[in-house]
């Protein structure tokens, strides 16, 4: 989950155990107008609070390949605090990242782990200011990040771990767009949406994906190998996804809810086995595209 922020430098590292502890360290840093991140540590879990000055408290977590945002995830993390201890991190980050920390408290990762391997950063730049779309999109590559807020789509912020630039956003894509890096598209949440309690996720319906996104298997999985790690309903699975059918689609044609099928899915991203298409609509093209 960390690759999604913007790592900075380290200026407290505790032993939390409890929530009094954890709203000590929360309290302190607030009074010193503090611009940064807590992050959480467990073995199997990571939790991210956001601080900003005159902002709120943001929490992520995440656990087994599924993050949640909001109330619900900071309800995880205190929930887990009163029984393990975490291993915490203060970052601090450079005031021009606060407006950036705004912007991912009210939305929600639309797509995670994409690859500049196989998206063109610049078509998708054009494409989401042409459907007027709103959000953020975060480029990160090993020890950098790039910003580009939607639907303004004159400048950029990129940050290096020691300082944070703005930048002329056309020439920064032409800069980072052939190197290796991982995308993530959070889109911004309506305000009633932001209001609005998180549900647990049920067995019914989707928690991590949406019924209309539509995945790839990559080129070089074998299905004898999924059926091996992970069983024969992943074999299908993998052999279903060829570009052609959303997740409801899979679901249809493999029988099953996805209560069943989302663990195997995450899973599969995990191994890189399977890859998000982002889906482009044109006159007289209706089906989704992708670079590979």
């Amino acid at each position: 989950m960390l690759e999604r922020f913007p790592a900075g430098r380290v200026r407290e590292r505790h032993s939390v155990l409890g929530a009094s502890k954890l709203h000590e360290i929360v309290q302190r840093l607030r009074e010193r107008s503090f611009t940064g991140l807590v992050v959480l540590r467990w073995p199997d879990a990571e939790g991210v609070l956001t601080l900003e000055p005159q902002g709120e408290l943001v929490a992520f977590f995440e656990a087994a390949g599924t993050l949640l945002h909001g109330p619900d995830a900071l309800q995880h993390i205190l929930r887990l605090l009163d029984r393990w201890r975490a291993e915490a991190e203060v970052m601090e980050l450079p005031p021009q990242l606060g407006p950036i920390l705004h912007r991912l408290s009210g939305a929600e990762v639309l797509h995670r782990s994409l690859s500049t391997e196989f998206i063109d950063l610049v078509r998708l730049d054009r494409r989401l200011l042409a459907e007027g779309f709103r959000g953020l999109v975060v480029v990160h590559g090993p020890d950098w990040w790039a910003f580009l807020p939607f639907p303004d789509g004159d400048r950029a912020l990129y940050f290096d771990r020691e300082a944070a630039s703005e930048r002329e956003r056309i020439r920064l894509l032409g800069e980072i767009a052939n190197h290796p890096a991982e995308i993530d598209v959070w889109v911004s949440r309506a305000p009633e949406a932001a209001q609005a309690e998180p549900q647990p996720p049920t067995g019914d319906r989707w928690a991590s994906f949406r019924g209309e996104e539509v995945f790839l298997a990559a080129a070089n999985v074998d299905p004898a190998s999924v059926r091996d790690a992970l069983g024969p309903l992943a074999a299908e699975v993998v052999r279903l996804l060829d570009g052609t059918r959303s997740l409801d689609e899979i679901l249809q044609a493999v029988g099953r809810p996805p209560g069943e099928v989302e663990p195997i899915l995450l899973s599969l991203q995990r191994r890189r086995w399977i890859y998000r298409y982002i889906r482009r609509r044109r006159p007289g093209h209706a089906g989704p595209e992708a670079r590979s």
